[in-house]
């Protein structure tokens, strides 16, 4: 085989392998952790394609959701957050309630559509949050969490993954 051969099939497999690795999306949300009148108050941002790829969303297509399809999955999306995000106060259970759909909003974060699911929490303490995390993880083993924690008694970034699910660690 000559050498221009040699060549083009490489620059061509090269160019294959490069789409390929361009088309995956990494799955990522983020989470910002505030305080309220001594209460937490959370954001989840999440990718649309990743809803729809949990199968939290009913959508055909991963990539063409709309907007109905997102409320009418209002149900399943917030069961599923009270099962995957947790909190807690000095070790006991804080009550998680979702937004009502009304008040979800859409923004474009790094090319793709994120949804914004504002939770409000009611712990009985101040004292020693704690977030656990185990959303997108079994549709996504690879997913990561991106957490902004500006609390009164700490601020921090941290990433949630698969094998570290809590934060902060105490």
């Amino acid at each position: 085989m000559n050498k221009r051969l040699k060549l083009i099939l490489y620059l061509g497999l090269t160019g294959l392998f490069a789409a390929n690795a361009l088309a995956h999306k990494f799955s990522t949300a983020y989470m910002d952790v505030k305080s309220l009148q001594g209460q937490p108050v959370m954001v989840w941002k999440v990718a649309l394609h990743d809803l729809a790829q949990a199968r939290l969303i009913a959508s055909k297509d991963n990539h063409q959701v709309t907007w109905q399809q997102v409320l009418d999955s209002a149900p399943t999306l917030n069961a599923y957050l009270t099962e995957q995000i947790t909190f807690s106060s000095d070790g006991k259970s804080c009550q998680i309630t979702p937004a009502a759909a009304a008040d979800w909003q859409l923004q474009r974060l790094q090319r793709d559509l994120y949804l914004l699911l504002p939770l409000s929490v009611s712990c009985n303490s101040s004292n020693n949050w704690q977030l656990t995390y185990q959303a997108l993880f079994a549709s996504e083993p690879s997913h990561k969490l991106l957490l902004s924690w500006q609390v009164p008694t700490a601020s921090a970034n941290a990433v949630l993954s698969a094998e570290s699910i809590v934060f902060p660690i105490q």
